[in-house]
């Protein structure tokens, strides 16, 4: 209870400061370049469908779990003059990840992780509804750096072999790709340069692409999805 009437305090004091700032500025700054970084809560579709196809057996059960990650980042936002309009850019670093824990009937477990960092690009429209709250939807194209971010471990090293082989045979055959999403956004810009921003993307491409293997694993279409929430600040300057 303490903690949510710190929240509140903490919210409060915030739009009192942009509202005393919004009634001391007549000048409004139509071009804004910040800085934003927050926290993701992601997964990725499908992926026990490529490492156990249904039709191959039975007596077994995944256990999947989400991630949270980092994203951080630059932006442009412009402002239409007279307009509730904006068109707003971004690059930035975010990363990607699922867990998936596997059993079976005669006590075999592994753990399979993912962890793909992107570089992305993104441009949005966002509509202004009232003074600094907005809603926005765009694209977002997310390059991956790091294709071969998959962790395997197991407590069958002495039946199957050591983990680290199977590790980098699985990242031989199962590579990460480029990600495509499409994102709504709704958030607040306060007059004194702080944002508030929470998305989510639902990912229209397949992040995973399997190559022909002797694991059984098959192709699949393993898309994103991402929650996403940042603090960003306008660098104040003259435009």
């Amino acid at each position: 209870m303490k903690r949510v009437f710190t929240l509140l305090l903490v919210l409060l004091t915030i739009f009192r400061i942009e509202a005393q700032t919004g009634r001391s500025s007549n000048k409004t700054n139509y071009m804004q370049f910040g800085i934003k970084a927050g926290a993701v809560y992601t997964k990725i579709t499908n992926l026990s469908k490529v490492l156990v196809s249904e039709s191959y057996y039975t007596g077994y059960t995944f256990e999947n779990s989400n991630v949270w990650g980092f994203t951080g980042g630059l932006y442009l936002n412009y402002k239409f003059e007279g307009s509730i309009s904006a068109i707003y850019s971004e690059i930035s670093y975010s990363r990607l990840g699922n867990k998936l824990h596997y059993s079976d009937i005669d006590d075999f477990e592994y753990d399979f992780i993912v962890k793909y960092d992107y570089l992305n690009l993104e441009i949005w429209y966002k509509a202004y509804l009232i003074q600094g709250l907005f809603l926005g939807a765009g694209p977002k194209m997310g390059f991956n750096l790091t294709p071969g971010g998959l962790y395997y471990t197991s407590n069958g090293e002495d039946q199957f072999g050591p983990d680290i082989r199977i590790q980098q045979q699985m990242r031989d055959v199962l590579k990460g790709r480029t990600n495509f999403s499409i994102g709504l956004s709704a958030g607040y810009d306060f007059t004194f340069g702080l944002s508030i921003d929470a998305r989510y993307y639902y990912g229209i491409s397949d992040v995973m692409e399997t190559e022909v293997n002797n694991f059984h694993f098959i192709e699949n279409n393993n898309a994103s999805r991402v929650i996403q929430v940042t603090l960003g600040y306008a660098i104040p300057y003259q435009f």
